[in-house]
């Protein structure tokens, strides 16, 4: 038979999922107050036991309502405050922000007649006061979802796997030559799966108890190596919360003056800052070296991408006597930023949000059912950012549908591999770098000598180059691209290939740098192959650290030759020349980014498809 295919001329606007309509929930009157700290203290304010020591203020706040409330700290940037909030009752720490400067917030559901104190800490700079705000918003958390969220291995041709993603299913990073696993979050992703017919084996039943056999092996193995410490710079033997993330960092340039400074590249939807590190002797110094830019995080449920690049400056700033390092600590700068989706990041900590996983105690006021499948996803699983459908910082992560960053930047953004559905896990937003969290990334590399770049994730044990879209052409750099992939393959065990390889993606950060300035760039997808998400620390961290899948040298030797290969003069060009004293020289530097062919949302032609025998 033949298929007629009849475009209309009318364009029609598309049925929207129910989220997108979502009204802004309503928010009390906000709560401003000033607090004063006579004096600043060097010290960790979520560990401060004492409320009446010096540098430490106290702001006491009951909530009038069940909802979700958000705290604000604002100061200036050269002094450094930090937030936590606490549970009068049980004292126990419900969120905690503790960022470079003043710029601090924490986030909590909260039941009515709850007592919090919000406890400031004053650990360095001149500002003796600092401004506090609070806002309560009249929202109740999403409804408990029946059933139990699995992870599934679906078997078919590569097309019929990225259709899955058509029909909103999460198609998970885990794939291979006719495979891929699918996390099910609801029996009616389940009865979906099903409908389509394809075969599919059921890996983990229920990725709650997965979770506590996890968290279990990360306690055995930080009991056995409670000693000596693991085989990381750190001596860490367990996931790091965001918190921990924030104080090592500052440790890092507490302990290196010279060598390490804090940086700041933006702030995320949220409103927190995204906080990192730069690297190299005599930092504060104004040159040309050029930079080597390493970061994690930009999926939320992704843990072991923020371990890896703290440890490779913990690494740094340990073995400055090694020739290795010393070069790259002379010739370049090192850029590293753990976490750069950092509400998302939040989001699935169990010390910072409700988590239908979370046993611990932490978040006592607030209990939801074991599977929750808001249109972000599931909690502790959850891809992508914050934003959503209600365009407010103050409302709860967990009711946002939530953008893939990494399908947000601008080199062919809206192309294959990104979505233009809210509720699908690859939701490219509404347009090319409408993220803060991408904004932030894009600003930092394209101001900086940014000549490789590297942004890790997981699981699927790969080291992908540019480009990411089988038809966009071979990079003008193909050949050299290919030798640092494979040798960084070799070190981890991991498969170097086109990142079209794994699937068809757009709109990536490798790939929008890449195109646009020239620097290298590498998405690292960090082991165990077929592995999920954040599985035990052993295993995801600390063994992909030292020998990744089996691989010589792991990812300790795989950074080491990206940053060789950013500090190499054969690697990217230099410009040289003199002025007189006293001149300025202005540099500028153009280009131009190419999206895909896009049609917006309900703009869509609508065709219809009629048949007629032969």
């Amino acid at each position: 038979m033949h298929r007629i295919f009849t475009v209309l001329g009318a364009l029609l606007a598309l049925a929207v999922p129910a989220s997108a309509g979502a009204a802004t929930p309503v928010s009390l009157p906000k709560v401003s107050r000033t607090l004063i700290a006579a004096q600043a203290v060097k010290r960790t304010c979520s560990r401060v036991a004492d409320r009446s020591a010096r540098g430490v203020t106290v702001s006491r706040y009951s909530a009038p309502i069940s909802g979700y409330v958000t705290a604000r700290l604002a100061g200036p940037t050269t002094s450094d405050w930090d937030l936590v909030a606490v549970d009068r009752a049980s004292r126990s720490p419900m969120a905690t922000s503790a960022a470079f400067g003043s710029n601090e917030v924490v986030q909590s559901w909260v039941t009515g007649g709850q007592g919090i104190d919000f406890v400031a800490c004053r650990r360095s700079g001149s500002a003796r006061s600092v401004r506090l705000s609070i806002e309560l918003v009249d929202v109740k958390p999403p409804a408990a979802a029946t059933g139990t969220v699995s992870l599934v291995r679906v078997r078919a041709a590569q097309g019929q796997l990225a259709s899955l993603a058509g029909l909103g299913l999460d198609i998970t990073e885990s794939q291979g030559p006719g495979w891929a696993d699918v996390l099910l979050s609801s029996p009616k992703e389940l009865a979906v799966l099903k409908s389509t017919g394809l075969p599919y084996s059921v890996r983990v039943a229920s990725m709650r108890a997965y979770e506590e056999r996890a968290r279990a092996a990360d306690a055995a193995y930080s009991a056995r190596v409670a000693a000596a410490g693991s085989p990381l710079p750190s001596g860490r033997s367990t996931y790091r919360t965001y918190t921990d993330v924030q104080n090592d960092l500052k440790a890092l340039v507490d302990q290196n003056p010279g060598l390490v400074k804090p940086i700041t590249i933006g702030k995320s939807f949220q409103g927190r800052d995204i906080t990192g590190v730069e690297i190299a002797n005599d930092v504060n110094a104004a040159d040309g070296r050029p930079d080597f830019f390493l970061m994690g995080e930009h999926h939320a449920r992704e843990w072991p991408s923020a371990e890896i690049p703290i440890e490779y400056a913990d690494m740094l700033v340990k073995n400055q006597g090694d020739p290795r390092v010393a070069n790259l600590l002379a010739n370049e700068r090192t850029t590293i930023v753990p976490v750069v989706n950092v509400d998302g990041y939040l989001s699935t900590q169990q010390d910072e949000q409700v988590d239908p996983s979370d046993h611990t105690g932490q978040n006592p006021t607030v209990e939801l059912g074991e599977d929750v499948a808001p249109p972000g996803g599931v909690l502790a699983f959850r891809r992508k950012n914050c934003d959503g459908a209600i365009p407010s910082g103050d409302v709860p992560c967990e009711l946002q549908w939530g953008i893939d960053n990494n399908r947000n930047y601008g080199n062919l953004w809206g192309g294959p591999g990104s979505s233009q559905d809210p509720t699908s896990q690859s939701f490219h937003g509404p347009g090319p770098r409408s993220e803060p969290e991408t904004q932030a990334v894009w600003n930092y590399s394209r101001t900086h000598q940014v000549t490789a770049l590297i942004t890790l994730h997981t699981i699927a044990a790969l080291v992908l180059r540019p480009p990411g879209e089988h038809t966009a052409g071979l990079a003008p750099d193909e050949a050299r691209l290919k030798q640092l992939g494979d040798a960084m393959g070799t070190a981890t065990g991991y498969t170097s290939e086109y990142g079209f390889q794994l699937y068809d993606t757009a709109g990536t950060t490798e790939d929008d740098t890449y195109a646009a300035e020239g620097g290298y760039g590498y998405t690292i997808e960090m082991g165990p192959a077929g592995g999920v998400f954040h599985g035990p620390y052993q295993q995801y961290v600390v063994d992909q650290w030292t020998t990744g899948d089996k691989g010589q040298g792991g990812l300790h030797e795989a950074l080491l030759l990206a940053a060789e290969a950013a500090a190499s003069r054969a690697d990217h060009g230099v410009i040289a020349g003199s002025a007189p004293a006293g001149a300025v020289l202005r540099l500028h530097k153009g280009f131009d980014t190419t999206t895909s062919p896009y049609c917006p949302l309900g703009l869509d032609p609508v065709v219809t498809v009629t048949t007629t025998p032969d």
